[in-house]
């Protein structure tokens, strides 16, 4: 985070166009990813050591879920990446 905070300081300064507006989509994007992989993952997966089998099976599930919705917000952080690089 500090090196991408550096980069942007370097590369785009006090300038905030339609570049940074995208990436800043894409950064607010994989903060989100974090997050959902945080709260929704993590949780599960502290839980899952005491778990019998139904709750194992929900807890996996509810991992499942949280994955895939962060695996969704970093699909759109690479495309706001991609996007940023053509304007």
């Amino acid at each position: 985070m500090v090196t991408g905070a550096l980069a942007w300081y370097f590369f785009h300064g006090a300038y905030f166009g339609s570049m940074e507006i995208v990436l800043a989509i894409g950064i607010v994007a994989a903060f989100a990813a974090a997050g959902v992989l945080g709260a929704r993952v993590g949780s599960a997966s502290r839980k899952l050591a005491g778990a019998n089998a139904v709750e194992e099976t929900q807890l996996r599930a509810q991992m499942a879920r949280g994955q895939r919705i962060a695996a969704g917000l970093l699909v759109v952080t690479v495309i706001c990446m991609a996007i940023a690089r053509m304007i």
